[in-house]
């Protein structure tokens, strides 16, 4: 069959030779076309100096993919011997021995248009083996199994063997998708409509280095999202659009807009809009139906406008909070408060601030000094040093009046002078000051910035005072705020700057500490927005904590001095942050203290230009910090591999996993185990989000974190499996699968034993899961009803979690006079079943206990915590688990949990912790899921559970009792930070 292979050359040089010699002992280099794509790197020059035989078309500019293989198919069709086949082929590709064998073999059934090579990844793993069309928006997914029971919608362009025949019907590819992707999709997509089939040459197999040339970041993210819309617009009916794209597409798009990282999916509704009339005169479409369509995309566009310029301005709010910073040295400082109006009224102090005077002007701060390790005076834990309150005022006198006068209500047993800062107020506000008998004033006749103002108030501070700087804005709520602050400061010794949550006025949570992602450097408040249930209570070390409300101990002023002066306002107490933990310090966030902040008034009332400040703020940032992100952030590297952004266990898991790894000071970089990075929505969280754009460094040791049969994906240095079954025995292929791994993590000890009898003989480590001490614990507010007992229970409708017998068993023991709720949440991924109808069938009988049903209703992780808190018991029969996250949640939570003893749930979970469900027998694991067949699990005894939910009913102090004593073990054994002990633990034995 006369073939001639077409290869696009772009910036190719280390690869084009690997690729023409992988040719040569397949077919004549004569029947060889390399389309020179605007290259400027030696590629050209390999192919005419070594492979002269090669035909190089050189052309003047960039064509893109798409262009540049129709100028060699038009060069070949118009040879003398026009071939009846003409292969794409990559550059960074090497072909197998008998490869293009294989490619041709599918074209001897004259129906075939088009055939695709199996491609595999350097390391021998298959990267793709054709791809599907994600629904409704069209996002393509490459398949990576030859057993992958998923449609067969398009052939990578990678290698695609196209039939001239075809061609001439249905015409080259569309260059339109310029410069490159989805040019395959539509070409695959155009074949089939025109009645050709296509099929992939699973004996056609290649290595293929993906991405090595691809472009990077936000442009590679705009160009794909635009060529999605075309290929929608090219190949979705009206119909289609309006029904299935159009509403998906709003949905992802407010997910993305929330976040402020809209801006693709607008840049590519713009571009739709471009191409419309066009595509709309070739589909032959109704002015109507073109117009309905170009309203729905500028909806969609404005929509995103408006959503983005709401979220932008509140995210740069959260991110933009009194940053501070290091200063260079504290004596000019206390010269400023000398040339500066300064009155000193504080020998009129109240009850709990008697202290001997100390005039400001006499302060003898010491000299700043940038070092490494702490130089400053030795710390005494356990003392409780006076405190300096530092306020800066800039106008907004009824502002700083809520916050004195809350302060002044709520402060309780510490002693404390208020030295206020005034940056030039011209609203009377000095004036008011000036009368206050508890107040130093240090009065400036301008605007010196947050920094400078701040520094001029610890070199007020007497030498012996730690220093708590405040904004005016805030308003205390609690009398044991300052107390507790002091206290956490002062009685661990590395402890050295300590933040609290800070709220918004309607109730919600603003600040638990903050983090700056490196992809923007925008800085993050950590829990901002979530509604505030009790969440963060403890003592979390963090990266940063606002400047809004941030206690700094003396002996860190000895060490570092103050605020960088260097910054105007914005990013300076994050800079300070940063240098205290260099210099050895820990900063905190505690969630005993909280405190109400009216963000940004000063800004908003000063009309200041906030952005030309925080613009000034991130500049200067980044020329001191950007090295120490790049370079000393992070230890060491690992590829995580897997779902992050569903509401499945592994993707929950994973996200827990990946934020504490990072915390720990692990560059992750995140893959999508299933598709492309941009197969997931986004997560909402910064912190994780960041970590798609990050390069697929194969060199890493990496997880795959999934089910067992995913680990062929695994592509790292160092491969690692990590999964999880629930019953006796594992499928022939995980354990195929998991014998080529380096070594094997499963989280429980009984998921080890089960992959030792299975005949896993690869090195098996126990890397347990665990739950978030923030979200869950015994404190989260709770909204019980009252005199109802609540049952609560949180599955999957599958047979595995047994929720027939858990009805049974509720439904046989109790009735409508017991003062008793059971609420499912439960979800349901079948289409075809109606689990309404099915509970109605268990439960119809008169006099019934009353059940609540929450079906597929999607509760937030930091509100999860509150439902749980709002049940009485804990329940869930299940026959068998991986780990068993709700249970675990729920002991977190305080609550008596009633389990199956069977499975991977008694790593933690015994008869000293909970009230465990007797098993009767080992049962085949019948259900649709392939992964059980020919395994067993648990069959719970349903008599045994009907009288532990009777017997928790009628002791319920004494099962309380016992869902605290579970509460407080697994939160010193079983969180996320203990999980994450364990894989670093095997990361420094990989790498050392």
């Amino acid at each position: 069959m006369n073939t001639k292979i077409v290869i696009p050359l772009f910036q190719g040089a280390a690869y084009i030779h690997n690729c023409l010699q992988s040719l040569q002992e397949q077919i004549n280099l004569t029947n060889v076309i390399v389309v020179n794509n605007g290259s400027t790197d030696a590629g050209p020059t390999i192919v005419r100096e070594t492979f002269p035989k090669v035909t190089l078309i050189d052309v003047p500019k960039q064509l893109g993919f798409a262009g540049a293989v129709n100028t060699g198919i038009r060069a070949a069709l118009a040879e003398e011997q026009r071939p009846e086949v003409v292969i794409a082929l990559n550059q960074d590709t090497m072909a197998d021995p008998h490869w293009l064998e294989g490619m041709l073999v599918p074209f001897d059934d004259p129906t075939i248009g088009l055939v695709g090579s199996l491609a595999r990844f350097p390391d021998g793993h298959i990267q793709h083996a054709g791809g599907t069309l994600i629904e409704p928006l069209w996002y393509g997914r490459n398949r990576q199994a030859l057993t992958e029971d998923t449609p067969l919608d398009y052939l990578a362009g990678l290698a695609l063997g196209m039939r001239v025949a075809m061609l001439e019907q249905i015409g080259l590819f569309d260059e339109a998708f310029f410069p490159a992707y989805f040019e395959d999709v539509d070409l695959c997509l155009r074949a089939k409509t025109a009645g050709w089939r296509i099929e992939l040459a699973d004996s056609a197999t290649l290595v293929h280095h993906e991405g090595a040339l691809t472009q990077q970041g936000r442009r590679h993210t705009h160009i794909i999202e635009r060529q999605r819309w075309r290929l929608l617009l090219k190949h979705r009916s009206p119909d289609e659009l309006h029904q299935l794209v159009f509403p998906a597409e709003q949905v992802q798009l407010h997910e993305r807009a929330s976040l402020g990282m809209s801006d693709v999916l607008r840049s590519a509704y713009a571009h739709a809009l471009l191409m419309l009339p066009m595509i709309a005169r070739q589909r032959g479409w109704s002015t109507t139906d073109t117009e309905l369509i170009r309203t729905k995309l500028v909806a969609l566009r404005t929509d995103a406008i408006t959503i983005e310029r709401k979220t932008r301005i509140a995210g740069l709010q959260a991110a933009l909070q009194t940053h501070l910073v290091p200063v260079r040295d504290l004596s000019s400082a206390a010269e400023q408060v000398s040339s500066s109006a300064t009155v000193d009224n504080s020998h009129h102090l109240g009850t709990d601030m008697q202290l001997n005077s100390h005039p400001a002007t006499q302060a003898e701060p010491p000299t700043t000094q940038e070092v490494s390790v702490p130089q400053g005076k030795s710390f005494t834990p356990g003392k409780r040093p006076p405190v300096a309150i530092v306020v800066l005022t800039w106008n907004g006198l009824a502002v700083t009046q809520r916050c004195f006068a809350s302060l002044r209500a709520k402060t309780r047993h510490v002693p404390y002078r208020l030295i206020v800062v005034d940056n030039g107020s011209t609203d009377g506000t000095v004036e008011w000051l000036r009368d206050q008998p508890d107040v130093t004033l240090i009065a400036n006749s301008e605007n010196r910035g947050f920094a400078a103002g701040v520094n001029q108030g610890i070199a007020a501070a007497p030498p012996d005072h730690d220093v708590l700087l405040l904004n005016n804005d805030t308003e205390i709520i609690e009398e044991t705020w300052l107390d507790h602050l002091r206290t956490v400061a002062n009685d661990h010794p590395d402890y050295g700057i300590v933040g609290c949550l800070l709220l918004f006025p309607n109730g919600l949570l603003q600040h638990a500490g903050t983090y700056m992602p490196q992809h923007n450097f925008w800085g993050y408040q950590i829990g901002g927005g979530e509604p505030f249930i009790g969440q963060y209570p403890g003592i979390r070390e963090v990266e940063g904590v606002t400047g809004a409300c941030m206690y700094i101990r003396r002996d860190v002023i000895e060490t570092i001095g103050g605020l960088d002066e260097t910054y105007f306002s914005y990013y300076e107490d994050t800079d300070y942050c940063l240098r205290a933990m260099q210099a050895g310090f820990k900063v905190v966030c505690t969630g005993g203290a909280k405190v109400i902040h009216h963000e940004n008034s000063s800004t908003r009332l000063n009309n200041a230009d906030w952005w030309r400040m925080f613009s000034h703020g991130q500049r200067v940032f980044l020329n001191k910090w950007r090295n120490y992100f790049q370079r000393q952030r992070y230890q060491r590297g690992l590829l995580w591999h897997s779902l992050i952004a569903h509401a499945t266990g592994y993707a929950t898991s994973s996200r827990e996993f990946v934020r504490e790894l990072d915390r720990r000071g692990v560059d992750v970089r995140l893959a999508c185990i299933f598709g492309t990075d941009y197969t997931e929505p986004p997560t909402r969280d910064p912190r994780l989000d960041q970590l798609r754009n990050r390069p697929k460094d194969t060199s890493l040791p990496q997880v795959v974190y999934s089910q067992g049969d995913a680990f062929i994906k695994n592509s790292g240095r160092y491969r690692i499996g990590f999964t999880m079954l629930e019953s006796d025995t594992l499928p022939a292929d995980w354990v195929y699968q998991a014998n080529q791994m380096d070594e094997v993590w499963v989280p429980s000890h009984f998921t080890r034993d089960v992959f030792m009898a299975s005949g896993v003989r690869r090195p098996i480590h126990v890397i347990p899961l665990g739950f978030n001490p923030n979200y869950f614990h015994p404190h989260i507010q709770e909204n019980k009803p009252a005199n109802v007992f609540v049952f609560l229970s949180i599955f999957e409708w599958i047979e595995r979690k047994a929720p027939e017998l858990l009805l049974q068993a509720y439904v046989s023991e109790f009735t409508r006079s017991d003062d008793v709720v059971l609420v499912l949440k439960v979800f349901n991924h079948d289409p075809h079943f109606n689990v309404q109808q099915r509970i109605h069938e268990l439960t119809n009988r008169s006099h019934a206990p009353r059940i609540v049903v929450l079906l597929n209703q999607e509760i937030a992780e930091h509100q999860m915590g509150g439902l749980y808190r709002s049940a009485d018991c804990f329940v869930l029969p299940t026959r068998g688990e991986g780990w068993g996250m709700p249970i675990l949640e729920a002991m977190a939570c305080g609550l008596p949990v009633i389990a199956t003893d069977w499975g991977a749930q008694r790593e933690f979970f015994n008869d000293q912790l909970g009230y465990p469900l007797r098993v009767r027998q080992l049962i085949p694991a019948v259900a649709r899921s392939p992964y059980y067949a020919g395994s067993r699990w648990a069959d719970p005894d349903i008599d045994h559970l009907r009288y532990l939910m009777r017997y928790i009913y009628e002791h319920p102090a004494e099962a309380q009792a016992i869902g605290l004593r579970a509460a407080s073990v697994v939160h010193q054994q079983w969180t996320w930070g203990h999980a994450v002990d364990r894989i670093m633990e095997r990361l420094e034995t990989i790498d050392p």
